[in-house]
């Protein structure tokens, strides 16, 4: 009887040893993959750590703001958003900025200027500045008034104040400044987005330089703002109240006398003779005004003398006749 082999088949141990060479290739291949990974994670980590100071500290992160702030900007003006699709509100109307000045003459400056101001009250306005001035009597002479009514009633406004006294200058103006509204309402909104996004990345600041950097950006940025805010609201002030300046004084007397006086010819001469008639009479009437006082004394006290004169003179007897030769 043959003797029994107890060792392995020589195609199964190469088959067990091919597999064992497998199985520690693929092992060795994924631990340096692996390690390979996390090193390159580990290096792109500590790059970003390493840059964020300077790309803070760079104009990059002011381009992509004002980038942001342009495109804002242009969906604004180009009347749909690109995101929602939305439509830009429609303007209500135009917006006009109207002033207009009123010169006007009135005996009474004080009753005048009263009246100025039933009408600005009545029409629902302000007198927003005054002065005045005195003659040597103490009576207001001339006032000048500043009054801002609501844009919708500003020429029945300035028709009624025209009527105060006799009108001698009247003057008005309108601006239409729609496009300045408009242009100032979406820069206000695009700078409040670019605000918004600089505070967005404020929170997101991983080290003091980022800090700094991105402060500086949105105080330049709020200042900008701030500016436009006041602009709109100094637009809005003009368009809803219109502005009048009224001028009030009395006649000017000593002109006319001037203009009367360089009249010539038969005008002239016919005014001259008038005013010396006038004058003549006057003169007469002053002197007699002076002396009938004087005259009435002088009849009450020499009349009751006379009388007495005359009596005794009918008592005293006749002399005898005159001879005759």
């Amino acid at each position: 009887m043959p003797p029994r082999r107890t060792g392995m088949h020589p195609t199964r141990t190469r088959l067990a040893l091919t597999l064992a060479g497998v199985a520690a290739l693929a092992a060795l291949t994924g631990c340096s993959g692996s390690s390979g990974s996390s090193e390159s994670r580990s290096a792109a980590t500590a790059d970003r750590d390493a840059a964020a100071p300077s790309a803070a500290d760079s104009p990059a992160l002011e381009s992509l703001s004002d980038t942001g702030a342009r495109s804002e900007v242009a969906d604004s003006a180009g009347g749909s958003s690109a995101k929602d699709g939305a439509p830009e509100p429609e303007v209500g109307g135009p917006a006009i900025i109207a002033t207009g000045a009123v010169a006007l003459e009135a005996e009474d400056v004080a009753r005048a200027r009263l009246e100025v101001r039933k009408i600005v009250d009545l029409q629902q306005g302000m007198v927003t500045q005054q002065e005045t001035s005195t003659g040597d009597d103490g009576e207001v002479s001339a006032a000048r008034l500043v009054v801002r009514v609501p844009s919708g009633r500003f020429q029945a406004a300035k028709d009624a104040l025209e009527g105060v006294g006799t009108l001698t200058d009247s003057s008005s103006s309108e601006e239409d400044v729609s496009a300045q509204v408009v242009d100032v309402a979406a820069r206000v909104r695009a700078q409040q987005r670019s605000v918004a996004r600089i505070e967005a990345l404020l929170d997101r600041a991983q080290n003091l330089a980022e800090v700094v950097s991105i402060e500086r950006q949105l105080a330049d940025r709020q200042a900008n703002l701030d500016a436009l805010v006041a602009r709109q609201r100094n637009l809005a002030d003009q368009t809803s109240l219109s502005t009048i300046t009224v001028s009030i004084a009395q006649p000017d007397d000593e002109g006319e006398k001037k203009d009367e006086e360089t009249a010539g010819g038969f005008l002239g001469g016919l005014h001259d003779g008038w005013d010396a008639f006038v004058g003549g009479v006057v003169v007469l009437l002053t002197v007699l005004g002076f002396a009938l006082p004087w005259l009435i004394l002088v009849a009450a006290l020499g009349f009751p003398l006379w009388l007495l004169l005359r009596r005794r003179a009918a008592r005293r007897p006749a002399g005898p006749p005159l001879a005759t030769p």
